[in-house]
């Protein structure tokens, strides 16, 4: 039991880098931290750090520990997320990294029904693209992502899997009222009226935006705003009579949320989504219920593996 501990404390101090960081962290002092690192070093016969005024750096040793230590921790989580399926007391955690499209539409729900079934797992959800959150899953950061699926030809990583959820597509919007509704048969150059809004993080609605000016002879529109907020994009679009892309989701009637797609349908692309998961966990109880949930969700939108 005890090393179970030592190995969290190695954990925190090799991603916060410094000891007096990860004391903080952890809210214990700072030598019992280093006792606790000393002792963890003893047992295995290595130094796992190499330690400065700046704070520490893992060894070679300690870098090939650190991936055997987070898979450790994983399924020492994952038992005590399960052994809280059937008695009160044990605690668990279950990581979660979330697209922002199923962050914002899917999940407060869904996590809202998770805690209140399984009050002693502690839920932890990071939010981001694929391109952030399958690395994270890889090091062992999170244990599962719900969102885009790989699709850039190169496969998951041996003890990974993934569950297809839905094909996602994505469109044109703007706001119910806005002005270009009241044109009959809008064109391509009427866009390029209004001022846009880009999410930085969507690179591939970018590309498609630009794609698609190109293919009609326009040149692509100019971005009056970048940003990485969801929520500022969609009161910019709402309020101020902005244009964006954005998953067809958002248009749902259940959010009631003010848009209507642009009649511009040669736009549209899809992407596959679904969950990215370590093994490990598929076992858990806290996990098969978080897997149902999302179906649940996603069905309640009326969606499935083969349409968006």
């Amino acid at each position: 039991m005890d090393q179970i501990w030592r190995l969290k404390h190695f954990l925190a101090v090799a991603e916060v880098g410094s000891v007096q960081g990860a004391a903080r962290f952890l809210s214990i002092s700072q030598p019992a931290l280093t006792k606790s690192i000393r002792l963890l070093e003893t047992h295995l016969g290595v130094t796992l750090f190499d330690r400065s005024t700046r704070g520490v750096a893992l060894t070679d040793a300690g870098k090939t520990f650190f991936s055997r230590a987070r898979t450790i921790e994983i399924e020492w989580d994952a038992s005590l997320a399960d052994l809280n399926a059937s008695r009160q007391g044990a605690r668990g955690k279950l990581r979660i990294g979330a697209g922002p499209t199923f962050a914002a539409i899917f999940l407060p729900k869904v996590l809202a029904e998770v805690s209140e079934l399984y009050p002693n797992v502690e839920v932890s959800v990071r939010t981001g693209v694929g391109t952030e959150m399958l690395p994270a899953l890889k090091s062992g950061e999170i244990s599962v992502y719900v969102g885009g699926l790989d699709e850039g030809g190169h496969g998951i990583s041996e003890g990974m899997e993934e569950i297809p959820l839905y094909t996602q597509s994505n469109v044109l919007v703007a706001a119910k009222n806005h002005p270009l509704f009241k044109i009959k048969d809008p064109a391509t150059a009427d866009l390029n009226d209004w001022r846009w809004v880009r999410l930085s993080y969507d690179e591939q609605g970018t590309r498609a935006i630009n794609r698609f000016f190109r293919s009609t002879g326009e040149d692509p529109p100019r971005f009056s705003v970048s940003t990485g907020s969801l929520s500022i994009a969609l009161d910019l679009v709402l309020q101020q009579n902005f244009i964006t892309s954005l998953p067809a989701p958002f248009l749902h009637p259940n959010l009631g949320n003010g848009l209507r797609a642009l009649p511009f349908p040669h736009y549209k692309w899809t992407i596959q989504t679904g969950l990215t998961l370590r093994q490990s966990i598929q076992t858990t109880a806290p996990f098969r219920s978080f897997v149902t949930r999302i179906q649940k969700q996603v069905s309640s939108f009326g969606m499935d593996s083969g349409q968006a």
